[in-house]
Formats: structure tokens, sequence, C-alpha cells
């Protein structure tokens, strides 16, 4: 599928997700949902990757109730992260946190052999298992509990947009929802929780699935390239 068709299937299953969350009500601050859009080189690059990180920095507010086509052009303009635009009076600018360096490292790491690949190709995808955020951090076991549809919903983005590995920085604060998401078991490659493989996962194409630390625990502890290293090894019959 071409990224127009891959995006038209994500709108339908976005406008069902929005009538549902919008039904309900929400307290303020909590932010407008994450909804992916798919870039023309994600489907063309040799390795799809998706990369799932914990929950978004603000991103919008719920009680505005923004349609699917804003927040898929959301998603489109702050492009991977090489255009934030926290509405600062500054211009958009590239985010060079340790989450963004290494989403975009591992993307890198497993297409660089394709002509025209660089680190800032838009060729591969992000979202979050938390569609949302409250006041810029995580919800409350409540709000999650609450916004389960968008929990759900990310089975569904993985089955639209089949990606070849699916790499998780969620730490372990999220393990309850990839535990009854997923049905899975995790399959130690780095010890103390820094990587592991997500096997007997419940979904009809099973991507290579992956968890690890937030980058910037990566960081701090100095795992950050180890971590990089282990899952290019993990993956070797996906590389070009």
């Amino acid at each position: 599928m071409n990224a127009s068709e891959l995006n038209e299937r994500l709108q339908n299953v976005y406008q069902r997700y929005l009538e549902k969350t919008y039904a309900l009500e929400w307290p303020e601050g909590v932010s407008a949902p994450l909804l992916m859009h798919v870039f023309e080189e994600y489907t063309t690059v040799p390795c799809k990757i998706l990369v799932v990180g914990q929950e978004t920095h603000r991103w919008g507010q719920m009680s505005t109730k923004p349609g699917v086509p804003e927040l898929q052009s959301n998603y489109a303009r702050f492009c991977l992260g090489k255009a934030a635009n926290y509405g600062e009076g500054r211009k958009p600018r590239c985010l060079t946190s340790p989450f963004w360096n290494f989403s975009r490292a591992l993307f890198y790491n497993f297409n660089n052999q394709a002509n025209g690949i660089t680190r800032k190709t838009n060729g591969f995808l992000w979202t979050n298992i938390s569609k949302f955020d409250a006041h810029a951090t995580t919800p409350s076991q409540e709000l999650q509990e609450k916004n389960r549809a968008g929990f759900e919903l990310l089975k569904t983005e993985i089955e639209i947009v089949r990606p070849d590995v699916v790499v998780f920085l969620t730490g372990t604060k999220y393990n309850h929802w990839l535990d009854e998401l997923f049905n899975c078991e995790r399959r130690a490659i780095l010890d103390n929780n820094y990587l592991s493989q997500l096997v007997g996962i419940t979904l009809a194409d099973k991507p290579l699935m992956f968890q690890t630390m937030h980058p910037r625990t990566l960081v701090m502890n100095k795992r950050y390239h180890d971590v990089l290293t282990h899952l290019q090894s993990s993956c070797k019959e996906l590389q070009p």
C-alpha cells in the first residue's frame, strides 16, 4: 500500500476512536490524542520501523476536540521531532533529546544501505502507548483506564502499517498494558530490563517486537549504544 491508502485506513479507525473518546468528559490538562500520519518514505524503505514511546509532552488539548485531519496534520508538521513547535513564540526546532536521537539512529542503522537514506528521512513511524498526556506527563491510572480504547488502538495501528520491527521505548511503567494487549512473554537479551524481545504476541502479522528503557535512562546508565548494537544483531535477517 502507498502512504495515501495507509492514511485512509488509519483515518477510518481514528474517526471511530475520536467519536468514542470525545463522548466522555475529560479534566483540563489532558492533551489531544496522538494520531499518526504515514509519510511516503515509510512505504519504500527496506526495513519498516515503528517506535513506541510512553506519552507526549504536551500535544494540544482534549477539550478542543480536534478532528482527525487536524491531528494527522499536527503529526506531519512535527516531522518526527524535526519541526517541534510548542507555541513558545519561537521557530519550530529539531529535537535532539535522547529519545529522538535514538529513534533516528535506530531507523538509520537498519536502512542506511538504501540509496538516499539519511537520519533526516521520514522513513519510520512513531506513536506512544498512551495516546495522550496529562499536564505534560504520565496520565493517572484512572485516566489510563478511561482511555482503554486508546491503548487498544495501538494493536490496530500495527496491523494497518505492518512494521517489520516495533521497539517499545517505554521502560517498565506500562508493562501491564503491554501484557494485556499482546499477551506476550519477555525473552531477555540484556539484563535488568535493558532489552527484551517480546514473544508469543497476539497479532495476525507478527513483527519483531522489542522493549527497552527510555533512551534518557539508557544514556544515564551508559547502555545507549549497547542496546542499539544488540537490536541490530537480533534482526540480522532484516538487514539489506
